[in-house]
């Protein structure tokens, strides 16, 4: 299955990458806050207590923000939530790390395990595991409302994009590309990546 960029969405992929990278520096419950010159925007900080480093990655149109942070040398996920932050390790990882969150809190990330990256779905507090078929490693980034996750996998040394809907894998490939990330997908079912 290919994915197309319609050019009516681009300016808005666009401003959602800027604002992605914004989010990415950093933004912490520490509030500390920064005014965003020419843009009337804020700047906050995150910073996950007793953690070395921080990393936001997504947020949701409810205001919840997702990330890993590392602590003593092991990365862990988190959702930042209503102003709390909560710590998200799968069961038994070596290494979590939450990637994107839809507007019901549905969280969707990779998790390290005897060596080996998996996808996984945090909803309603149960994780659920997921590799695509004959992949040697898997890792979700996006997730929308209908519970549409996209993300990676890797097979004999090449990168795919990926879809999962309904319990259904389907694979992404750009034309000609060597290498094709889906990273995020909105409502109507529009994938965008690399």
């Amino acid at each position: 299955m290919n994915t197309l960029i319609k050019s009516a969405k681009a300016s808005r992929l666009v401003f959602a990458l800027a604002a992605l990278i914004a989010l990415s520096a950093g933004i912490a419950p520490s509030r500390n806050t920064a005014t965003a010159q020419g843009t009337g925007g804020t700047f906050t900080t995150i910073d996950f207590p007793g953690a070395s480093v921080t990393f936001a990655s997504r947020n949701n149109s409810s205001g919840d923000i997702v990330g890993r942070y590392i602590s003593a040398g092991v990365t862990h996920g988190f959702p930042l939530s209503w102003g709390e932050l909560t710590s998200i390790d799968f069961p038994g990882a070596s290494f979590t790390t939450a990637n994107g969150i839809n507007p019901s809190g549905d969280i969707v990330g990779r998790y390290i395990s005897a060596g080996v990256q998996h996808g996984f779905l945090l909803s309603g507090g149960e994780f659920t595991s997921f590799d695509f078929p004959g992949a040697s490693s898997t890792e979700a980034f996006g997730i929308n409302p209908s519970g549409d996750i996209v993300g990676l996998y890797e097979s004999a040394g090449v990168t795919h994009g990926f879809l999962l809907s309904w319990g259904e894998f389907t694979s992404i490939d750009f034309p000609g590309a060597s290498f094709t990330q889906a990273s995020m997908i909105n409502p109507s079912g529009d994938i965008v990546g690399r």
